[in-house]
């Protein structure tokens, strides 16, 4: 086997997932798995389309109109213009583009700058291009959000991108349009590609909400970022499409001509009933949307009223996205045995930080995407062990 599949790491999420199995009864706090199913009219358009036997293989690109629904959506929630005839490209899912973007770009040996804790295919991906993973810091005290003097300093000769995830996995973090300003003036000196994974970019809370805009800035609306980023999206969260795995890029014609042709010679081409739905949700369901969002900020407000009552827990307040980065250093536990523990005895699973990179030591994942019942119990079980094992000074 190659040394590239031997040491490409292993999804610590994949790993909970394992472990949780073997618990029949406990509660999953730890996938960003919606408790929501497929808005109806997205549902009904793959059956229809199945229906009248259109089955068969689409453009590598994906069916026209997919893409015009993707760049009518993209205009309107993001103010963004993109042409769907050779701008837009459907992908299977926001990881197989995330990868699509990485192969483009990467030659081997080349760096790419990830803001740490990150979620768990950014590195690993990047090594499979062969390049190489640069992470900086992202700060608790600066609220998990991106810092573009830590992504300055880390540019070198061999620079050739840096990945966006706002709102963030696995914090929730919401970084604003003025930092994002910054960040594309570090990208515009230095000539970097920033891939801006924009999954949640419809699920923000509180602060974050500017105006009549529930949405994330993107930096591709930044000064002189539209021609360089390639903005990786995806149906899983937004219209709760985890299972449909369907998705798309969005950047400039010529990346994704390159996109395009290594796609062929990957996948051929996307699921074509689960494009429909994909046409279906983006073209009408902003209602949906939206009442997805301020289910998830009722989520969100018990985990807060959980973390509030505890002793021991402390956590960035999210701003986006369906996740909790939890700081349980106070239990004087490694973040791994304290998820172990916790689902062993009090039967929650959690997701230990290091599944995130080095810098998530001493901080758990929880997601608040699945039922609200389960959510208060979860939390209930897990403030409870975690104040029961408080170190006291």
């Amino acid at each position: 086997m190659s040394s590239i599949a031997q040491h490409t790491p292993r999804s610590g999420i994949r790993d909970v997932f394992d472990a949780c199995e073997q618990v029949p009864d406990a509660i999953s706090l730890a996938l960003g798995e919606p408790a929501e199913s497929v808005p109806a009219p997205a549902a009904r358009a793959a059956v229809a389309a199945i229906r009248r036997g259109e089955t068969h293989y689409t453009d590598v690109l994906g069916l026209p109109e997919l893409r015009r629904a993707a760049a009518d959506y993209t205009r309107r929630a993001k103010g963004l213009d993109y042409d769907p005839e050779t701008e837009i490209q459907a992908v299977p899912g926001a990881t197989f583009g995330l990868y699509l973007a990485l192969r483009t770009l990467l030659d081997p040996g080349d760096e790419v700058i990830i803001p740490s804790p990150h979620f768990t295919s950014y590195d690993a991906q990047v090594l499979l291009c062969e390049g190489r993973p640069v992470y900086v810091p992202l700060r608790p005290e600066n609220g998990m959000r991106l810092d573009a003097e830590d992504i300055a300093a880390a540019v070198t000769s061999r620079t050739k991108a840096v990945i966006i995830n706002s709102p963030g996995n696995p914090s929730g973090a919401v970084t604003g349009a003025d930092e994002l300003e910054r960040i594309a003036r570090v990208c515009v000196e230095h000539g970097l590609w920033a891939i801006s994974d924009e999954v949640y970019h419809a699920f923000v809370y509180g602060a974050a909400v500017t105006g009549a805009h529930a949405v994330a800035p993107s930096i591709a609306a930044r000064t002189g970022m539209r021609e360089r980023t390639i903005i990786v999206e995806s149906l899983s969260k937004t219209y709760a499409m985890t299972g449909w795995r369907i998705g798309y890029l969005a950047a400039p014609a010529g990346l994704i001509a390159e996109t395009a042709k290594i796609a062929e010679l990957v996948h051929s081409s996307n699921n074509t009933p689960a494009q429909h739905a994909g046409r279906a949700a983006l073209d009408g369901l902003d209602a949906d949307v939206e009442r997805m969002r301020l289910a998830y900020d009722r989520r969100r407000r018990i985990v807060l009223a959980a973390l509030a009552r505890s002793r021991t827990l402390r956590a960035p307040a999210p701003e986006g996205a369906f996740y909790a980065f939890i700081d349980v250093r106070g239990t004087g536990m490694p973040s791994a045995e304290f998820s172990r523990r916790l689902l062993a005895e009090q039967h929650v699973a959690v997701v230990p930080g290091e599944a995130f990179g080095a810098a998530g030591s001493g901080f758990v994942r929880v997601s608040y995407a699945g039922d609200p019942d389960d959510i208060r119990e979860g939390m209930r079980r897990l403030v409870a062990f975690a104040d029961g094992q408080r170190v006291r000074a």
